[in-house]
Formats: C-alpha cells, sequence, structure tokens
C-alpha cells in the first residue's frame, strides 16, 4: 500500500457478527448422537443412577444366563461372550427388536445392562447397572425419539438456513484465498470460480457481500461418479476443457484438473485406498455411501476399466447443471442429506443399523468412515470445519467426554477461517496476501463480546427466522421410497435365449433352472437376473432377485412376482404376505395397491356414434378406412352409417366453431415459480398447490412427455390425481374397454391393438416402455382412472369439407378446436359424475395452450400447460417457463409454420434424437459407434463401420423376437431376442457402443 493509497480497514462488527453466528450455529446444530445421548441420560436420572455416562452403559444379549441371588435382575452370565452389544445411547436410536415386545419378560433373563464391555467375560452383580429391560422398553415407547430429533433438525433449520449459507460462502471464500496462496489456483483461476458463485469482490469483504445472493453461471455443477452424486462438492467448468473441484471439509480444498481423463484417474485415486475413500465419502449421500461400500468392487472395476479404455461415461454422467445461487444449493443439498441420514438412522432395517453404528464400537475411527460419523453433523465441513482438521475433532467427537468438548473443537476451526478472510484487506498479486488482522483485534473484542450477548439464545423462546425462509426449508420427509432400479451389476452372466423356463403352475412357474450357483434365473425386462426362494412369515415364499456377488444377504434381495401376463415385476415387500408388519428397506417401493372399486359410467355424449352404427364404423375409427369417411364420397344407399356419422362429424365442427366465437375464458390460476432443476415431486406439488388440472402438451412421437408420466405415476397417485385424460383414445370406441380395464386390471385384446398401432405410427419408443401403452398399463397399475377425451368425430377428420356460407376453405384449427370442445365438455362431465378431484391430461402441444388463436385445454380448464420437449444428453435446461417454439403445421399445403408454447417447458432427455442422416453422422464420430433411426413401421439400426460409412441394417421382428441379419456379426446375426434392448446389449457386449447416450436403458 502506498502512502497515499488510503483503504478502508475490515469492519471489526461484521467480522464480530459473523463469528456470533458461527457459535450459535454450532452450539445449536443438532447431532443425532448427542441427542441420544441426552435422552439415554435422563432415563438414566429417572432411575436414580447419576454417575455414568450411557456411552458407558452397555445393553448386551446373551444366549445363556444363570440364576442369581445377588444380581439385581436375578441372573448373570459367567464365562460368556454377548451375542450383540451396543452402548445405551445406540439403543435410543437402535430400539429393542421387535420380538422384545412380546417377551419382554425375558430381557432380564437373556440381556442386561452393564458397565463392562463385551470382552469382560463375566457379566454379574459386579458390573451390573440396576436397570430392568422391561422397564427400558416402556419407556422407549413413551419417548418419539425420530419426532424429537426430526423436529429440532426442523427447527434448526427454519432458525439457522440464512446463518448457514453465508457460512458456507464465508469458508468457500477463504478456502479459495487459502488456495491462491498456495498456488493450488492461478489468479485466473481464482477470479473465475468466484466471479462464476459470488460475483465482483470487493476487499476487504463484509457481512454483506457473505449474505448476497448471486446466480451461478452455467459452468457450475454438481460432482457424480457412476451415478451417485455428491451432496455438497461444486464442480466448475473452465473453458479448455479443465475442471476445477471445490470440496469442502478438505485440507486441499480445490483440485485442478486438467481433462476428462485427469478427472477420471483422479476420482480413481480418491476411490481405490480406504483412507482416501473414506475422507472422498463424507460429500455423499449416507445412503449412496452405504451402497457405495458395498458395491465397492464392482465400481471400482467399472472404473478401471473405462479408464483403461479412455471411456468416461462413468464420470459425471448427469453433468448436473447449479442454477440459482451456489450457496443456497449447498444450505438445501445439506438439509436433504441430513433428513435423509435421521430418516435412514432411524427406520431402516436391523441389518443396516447394525452396519451403522459398527463405528462406535471400532476403536481406531480416526477420519469420517464410509458412513461418517452416524449422528454427527454433516452440515459442519461445509461451514469451514475441515476434515482434514478435524482429526482432533473426530477423536472428541468419538471418544471425547461431553457434546461441549467436541463442538468447541469444530468452533475453533471455523472462527480460525473467519479470522484468515477477514483481516486480509486486498489481494495485492499472484501469492501476495495483505493480511492487517493486528488493526483490528482490538475493536472486534469488545463488539464481538456486545453480540454475543445480544445473540445468545433465549431458552424460553425459539429463535424466528424469515417467514419465507421458513416456508423454503420445511423439511419433506418422504414417506415411501420409489420403486426400486434393479443395479447393474446385478445382470446374471448366463445368456437365458434358448432356455426353457418353467411353464407349468407352481413354485418354479417362469424360472430358468440352470446347472451354475446361483442355479435359478428369470427373464425381467429382457434382462436375465439371479433368484432365490425366500419363505415368508406365514410359510408361504416368494422369488427375489439377488446380487451374484453377494447371493446370501437377505438385504440385498428384491422381490418379484409373476404378473398377469406371465412377465415378472417388482413388488414391495411391505405388499407381501406375512405374519407381521416388515419395515420397509432400501430398494423396495411401498406403492399402494390399485383401486379396483367399480367405474361409474359417464352418460353418453351427443357427439358419440350412437351403438346401432358402431359395427358398421369400426374400420373407419381404428383409421382404416379414410376414403368412406371424406364428405365427398358416398355410398348412395338408403342407409349409410359413414353418412350419419359425417353430419355428426359436421354438427360437433359447428358447435365448436359458435363455442369459440362467443368464449370467455375462466380466470387462469397462478403459474408456479420453479426452480429449472426442480424435482418431479417439487413440480407436481407446485402444480396442484395452484391448479387441479395438470396438462401435459407433447409431439405424438415424443418419449419424455410419457417417460415422465409413467416414471412419477405413482408420485401422482399419491397426490390423489384421480384420472388420466388421453387425446386419441375415443369415448365412443375404447372408454367402455378402458372402464372394464381399470376395474379387473386386464386389457382388452381390441384395446392393446389399437394402442400399439398408435405407438407404431406415431413412432414412440423402440424399446416398447415409454408409449402410449405403456402409459396406460402404468395409470391402470397404480390406480389412475384413464379417460378418454377424443370421439371418432373429433378425430378422424380426413376428408372432411368445411363450407360456410357457400364458400369452401381450408380451417387449418378445425382439429384443434374440436378436440378442445369435446374435450372440455367430457373434463366437466367427468369432474360432475365422479366428484370434482385433481386430474392431468396428456394431449398434443397444440391442444394443451393455446395455439394459433385458439384456447387449449388448460386455458378452457383452468389447468397448467407444461409443454415437454425431447432433448439430448447433456442439453436439458430443466423446467422453465415456456418460449415456444416453431414447428410446421401439419396438413398444410403452403408450408406455414406456427408457434407452440405452454405455461412452462420441460426438457427431457432421451436417447433417440438424432433421426436425419445429417444429425445421425454428426452423432456417430467414430467406428463402432451406433444408435437407432425410426420409421413408420421401421425400426433401424444405424452404425459407424469399419470403412467409417454409416451402414443402417433393419431390426426385425419374428412374432415379437427381434433380430437382425449381419452375417458379419454372428455372435447376434439371425439371434432372436425378447425385446430391442436385450439386442442392444448384444451389440454393447461386441464391443459397439452407443452413442449419444450414457445411462442405462
Amino acid at each position: 500500500m502506498t502512502p497515499t493509497e488510503i483503504r478502508p480497514l475490515p469492519n471489526a462488527a461484521d467480522k464480530a457478527a459473523l463469528k456470533a453466528i458461527a457459535t450459535r450455529l454450532i452450539q445449536t446444530c443438532p447431532s443425532l448422537q448427542d441427542t441420544a445421548h441426552e435422552v439415554a441420560s435422563d432415563l438414566l436420572k429417572k432411575y436414580g443412577i447419576t454417575d455414568l455416562d450411557p456411552d458407558r452403559v452397555y445393553f448386551h444379549r446373551f444366549d445363556a444366563s444363570q440364576s442369581s441371588s445377588k444380581a439385581f435382575t436375578g441372573w448373570e452370565h459367567a464365562k460368556a461372550t454377548p451375542t450383540s452389544s451396543m452402548t445405551l445411547t445406540q439403543l435410543v436410536i437402535h430400539r429393542f427388536r421387535v420380538a422384545d415386545q412380546d417377551n419382554a419378560d425375558l430381557l432380564d433373563v437373556y440381556a442386561g445392562f452393564y458397565t463392562a464391555g463385551p470382552n469382560a467375560g463375566t457379566f454379574d452383580e459386579t458390573n451390573e447397572v440396576r436397570l430392568h429391560g422391561n422397564e427400558v422398553l416402556k419407556d422407549f415407547w413413551s419417548i418419539d425419539f425420530s419426532s424429537l430429533y426430526t423436529d429440532r433438525l426442523t427447527a434448526f433449520w427454519n432458525d439457522s438456513g440464512t446463518d448457514f449459507r453465508t457460512l458456507a460462502k464465508c469458508s468457500f471464500l477463504g478456502k479459495a484465498v487459502e488456495a491462491r496462496d498456495k498456488r493450488q489456483l492461478s489468479d485466473e483461476d481464482f477470479q473465475f470460480i468466484t466471479t462464476a458463485v459470488i460475483g465482483p469482490i470487493t476487499w476487504p469483504v463484509n457481512l454483506q457481500l457473505l449474505q448476497a445472493r448471486h446466480p451461478c453461471s452455467d459452468s457450475v455443477r454438481t460432482l457424480d461418479v457412476d451415478q451417485y452424486t455428491s451432496t455438497h462438492i461444486l464442480r466448475f467448468i473452465v473453458p479448455k476443457g479443465r475442471q476445477i473441484v471445490y470440496l469442502p471439509g478438505e485440507a486441499d480444498a480445490f483440485q485442478v484438473l486438467e481433462t476428462a481423463t485427469d478427472m477420471h484417474y483422479w476420482m480413481l485415486l480418491r476411490m481405490n485406498k480406504e483412507d482416501a475413500r473414506q475422507t472422498f465419502m463424507a460429500h455423499f449421500s449416507l445412503a449412496d455411501r452405504q451402497d457405495i461400500a458395498e458395491n465397492i468392487t464392482a465400481i471400482m472395476n467399472r472404473l478401471v476399466s473405462t479408464w483403461g479404455k479412455y471411456d468416461h461415461h462413468l464420470i459425471n454422467p448427469k453433468n448436473q447443471a447449479i442454477t440459482g445461487d451456489a450457496f443456497n444449493w449447498l444450505r438445501d443439498s445439506t438439509k436433504d442429506a441430513m433428513f435423509t441420514e435421521a430418516r435412514l438412522s432411524l427406520t431402516s432395517d436391523g441389518d443396516l443399523r447394525k452396519k451403522l453404528w459398527i463405528g462406535y464400537l471400532s476403536a481406531g475411527v480416526k477420519v469420517f468412515g464410509p458412513m461418517a460419523v452416524v449422528g454427527w453433523p454433516v452440515a459442519l465441513p461445509v461451514i469451514g470445519a475441515s476434515i482434514a482438521n478435524l482429526g482432533l475433532n473426530i477423536d472428541q467427537a468419538v471418544n471425547g467426554n461431553t457434546a461441549e468438548e467436541r463442538k468447541a473443537g469444530i468452533l475453533g476451526a471455523v472462527l480460525s477461517g473467519i479470522d484468515v478472510l477477514f483481516n486480509l484487506l486486498v489481494i495485492k498479486g499472484p501469492g501476495a496476501l495483505e493480511d492487517i488482522g493486528a488493526e483490528v483485534n482490538a475493536a472486534e473484542a469488545k463488539e464481538m463480546a456486545e453480540l454475543m450477548e445480544a445473540n445468545a439464545p433465549n431458552p424460553a423462546a425459539a429463535v424466528t427466522g424469515e417467514a419465507s425462509l421458513i416456508e423454503e426449508l420445511t423439511p419433506t420427509l418422504p414417506e415411501t421410497r420409489q420403486s426400486p432400479m434393479v443395479p447393474d451389476h446385478w445382470q446374471a452372466n448366463e445368456l437365458l435365449e434358448g432356455e426353457t423356463p418353467g411353464a407349468g403352475p407352481g413354485k418354479f412357474q417362469g424360472i430358468f433352472q440352470l446347472n451354475a450357483n446361483p442355479s435359478t434365473a428369470i427373464m425381467m425386462d429382457d434382462l436375465a437376473y439371479y433368484v432365490r426362494y425366500e419363505s415368508d412369515l406365514n410359510g408361504t415364499g416368494h422369488w427375489a432377485i439377488i446380487d451374484p456377488e453377494n447371493p446370501h444377504s437377505f438385504r440385498d434381495s428384491i422381490p418379484v412376482r409373476l404378473n398377469e401376463e406371465g412377465k415378472w415385476q417388482i413388488v414391495s415387500r411391505n405388499g407381501l404376505k406375512g405374519g407381521g408388519k416388515t419395515p420397509a428397506t432400501a430398494g423396495t417401493s411401498t406403492a399402494r395397491e390399485p383401486n379396483r372399486a367399480p367405474t361409474v359410467p359417464l352418460p353418453a355424449s351427443e357427439y358419440d356414434v350412437p351403438p346401432q352404427l358402431k359395427p358398421h364404423l369400426e374400420d373407419g375409427a381404428a383409421g382404416s378406412d379414410d376414403d368412406a369417411l371424406r364428405d365427398a364420397y358416398d355410398s348412395l344407399d338408403d342407409v349409410d352409417a359413414h353418412r350419419d356419422f359425417k353430419a355428426i362429424r359436421k354438427r360437433l365442427y359447428r358447435d365448436a366453431i359458435r363455442f369459440y366465437a362467443d368464449l370467455n375464458l375462466p380466470e387462469r390460476p397462478p403459474i408456479p415459480q420453479l426452480n429449472p432443476n426442480a424435482t418431479a415431486e417439487e413440480i407436481i406439488e407446485k402444480i396442484f398447490d395452484h391448479a387441479r388440472g395438470l396438462v401435459i402438451g407433447e409431439s405424438h412421437d415424443g418419449i419424455g412427455s410419457k417417460q415422465w408420466l409413467i416414471d412419477n405415476m405413482a408420485l401422482l397417485a399419491r397426490r390423489n390425481v384421480k384420472t388420466l385424460y388421453m387425446e386419441h383414445l375415443l369415448t365412443d370406441f375404447h372408454q367402455a374397454a378402458l372402464d372394464s380395464f381399470g376395474q379387473t386390471g386386464v386389457m382388452s385384446k381390441e384395446l392393446e391393438r389399437y394402442l400399439k398401432v398408435l405407438d407404431t405410427g406415431n413412432m414412440t419408443d423402440p424399446l416398447e416402455r415409454d408409449t402410449f401403452l405403456g402409459l396406460v398399463k402404468e395409470a391402470g397399475k397404480q390406480g389412475i382412472h384413464v379417460q378418454a377425451i377424443d370421439c371418432m368425430a373429433s378425430y378422424r377428420l380426413n376428408g372432411m369439407d368445411i363450407v360456410p356460407d357457400q364458400e369452401r376453405f381450408i380451417d387449418e384449427t378445425a382439429r384443434q378446436k374440436m378436440m378442445n370442445y369435446f374435450a372440455r365438455s367430457i373434463i366437466r362431465t367427468d369432474q360432475a359424475v365422479r366428484g370434482a378431484h385433481k386430474w392431468v391430461a396428456l394431449m398434443g402441444n397444440s391442444h394443451s395452450n393455446t395455439f394459433e388463436g385458439v384456447a387449449g385445454v388448460s386455458e378452457l380448464e383452468e389447468g397448467i400447460g407444461i409443454r415437454v420437449e425431447d432433448v439430448a444428453e447433456g442439453t436439458s435446461h430443466g423446467i422453465e417457463v415456456d418460449p415456444g417454439k416453431i414447428l410446421p403445421m401439419s396438413n398444410d399445403i403452403f408450408d406455414r409454420t406456427a408457434l407452440v408454447r405452454g405455461d412452462l417447458r420441460l426438457q427431457v432427455e432421451t436417447p433417440w434424437i438424432a433421426q436425419s442422416m445429417t444429425e445421425i453422422e454428426a452423432l456417430l464420430p467414430h467406428q463402432g459407434m451406433y444408435t437407432l433411426k425410426l420409421q413408420p413401421g421401421m425400426t433401424f439400426l444405424v452404425h459407424r463401420s469399419r470403412n467409417n460409412s454409416i451402414v443402417r441394417t433393419l431390426i426385425q421382428n419374428d412374432g415379437g423376437r427381434y433380430y437382425i441379419e449381419r452375417p458379419n456379426w454372428p455372435s447376434v446375426s439371425g439371434k432372436r431376442y425378447g425385446g430391442i434392448k436385450a439386442l442392444l446389449q448384444g451389440l454393447d457386449a461386441m464391443g459397439l457402443k452407443l452413442a449419444g447416450w450414457s445411462k442405462p436403458l
């Protein structure tokens, strides 16, 4: 600093205020361990035991006992080793076994509380704690520990969410300064990352800067490996392919990776060795840490094999951009992680809980293990309690005498980071930091004391945060888990084609019996899985998919059963019949059974084809008798069903014209503000907070719209959505079959055939999953009624002449007017007959919202319209206000275009975006890459050959068995596969690579 240059000193009041915030936050941050310790201490005091720490009181179980007149319980255990042990603190969380409820009188016989650990050898009056197991069991019934801890967690985030975000930002900036000083970050890198998440910085920093919000640039992403996403790592995409990773809580908080290969290798180093992996796992959720720990061998095999091939698809495959303020994301992600850990720790099955508590019984825990230190607040590294600097603090966390001692170590690290940042006057030049801490210490001391007194927690009144933040941070602990996806590495190494499953009724129906170990397998969704038979509590049993690497683990199994169609499907453990209530485990679904109550039929519409005419019009309704439906055609017969139909169609058109001429639209519901990367649950919740109806607009060949609805049908059902309204389905020809399907769960062959033709004609998902047929079936599975909103008159318009005032012209929006008007009448009738209820609708994007001046169903029925677009992997912008899209007008002889626009636009990533040959050429840059090209009634495999040409091969269908003819590929040529997905897996096994898609199909 030159003699004439005057810079402001760091604000001592801001520094003192920030330290006060840190002190208050760390002291109030709830720890599962500390809360359980508190409950256990109170329980001991209740029975007059005041001199024992519950962490030093052990609950042991034994398989034998001897009576003793000296022992408090009347029983002792000499020369015994407990069959299981835990501390009283752990018991508060773990609780007693289910069987103990019915055998409480035996707890004193085969279990007891002692001051000696499990290796003492003798357990009698010399080391017993005077507690009766049955009394402690009763006490636990009166202590709702789960609610107690969750309430504290909720209060903490409501009161301290803003402060947490401020400290997270302070920690980030302090670590960035430190990394720049160490030359781990260049000046350019420092400027890039701080600008990306903070914006311009004026030195010295102040509290206002740390509290300000700044929208991220597109360069800020999450980090994920093999589909596991970190809860609080920031990843910066720097020009020229470089990446910078921010690891909160680590000694070297920033890592600079020059290439994708470097990133892959760095991940390998972090995952390969136990110590490095334990530290790295502290950045992931508890569920992911558990899953990674159990599957580390398979994960490492995949990481190593792909690295050797320069294949980096397992590294950051999601590539999710963080939108909005980065520190808001850190706060919200950390909050969600804490609630999720609480839910898993307090409600998971006994096997998982046992594994969660191994860390507390191990003598040498020095760093966060794969489970972290369960109950130790995962929030703290994010605000500056670095993992490397917590070696001492972790010892205190595990072995310390008091919660105060444990938190004191954390607070010291955080306050030290605040000192570093606020004592920095200015960044002068490369590697040079100007520190003037001594000049502000005196002023700070006084103001810190005043602020500490003013901000001290008031035990008589809860600290109140911002009202909006309280609403924003209300926890959402899901009541159920979504239906599981079977892990990829659980697929069997057996090729079952050519093998025959058991065909007769009985235990082995649908089961392949193999000369292998495991010896039984099934085909589900065209994939082979090993299974075993598991006995239920009532003596019956079920088949379950197992992990080939851990075939005898009960936890690692997923129940399956044959459905009515003879296909295997995953079922919930709660859905299995048994003699008791089975807790839900990771990987099971608790989706409700569909409601099969009788469906109340709607009265026939005046535009429906009369019953006596239907037999003559079935071909026309199915789309195969177009000539007879043309107004210019007449059979000249005295009685002609087609003539009568055309009169109905003309009446519907004229009524629709009159309706739109005098239309007064109802008031629209407010369109919710959504984060671009909002989850489906958040989208659905916000939509139905504002409206009773959600209208999904699509391109009919789109996969993403149907995929999104199918994937979230169970969630919609839980949100009390009762009806799915669908375009293309006809009230007069399909509704009776839809009603029967909704009531019985059995779909008629005619309806299934129509839906398959609909999928073929619109070229929907070639894997035959995210289709119109799949959508109707999933709705039925979830108990959501499917209601047609088209009729033959609104749908079959080919050849209809419009002749108002004797002037022939083409009404380009006739279809929109007729279908929208008819759909409105059906929706209103349905809501009147079956009672007002929530609904979702799927229709073309020219019907969902206003198109060419014609009000859409969203506007007519006070719904909210989301237009869904299919996009390539890595290009989705999530959900946002719909900017609209210009599309060609269908059936337009003048090649005119028109704008389609919904209220919101949701972009869904799908595999088959490239369909023109120009797009496919760009998609397949390397030999051996392939994709699928769809044409009406045909699907082609397109690949880049060895001579660098693009080759198309027709995928043929032999009675539902798919194959290709390529003699140069003997391992797949002519071989029949149960589905296109299985065929593609055969190509992958040859060494070919699907282009443009890195996720499991």
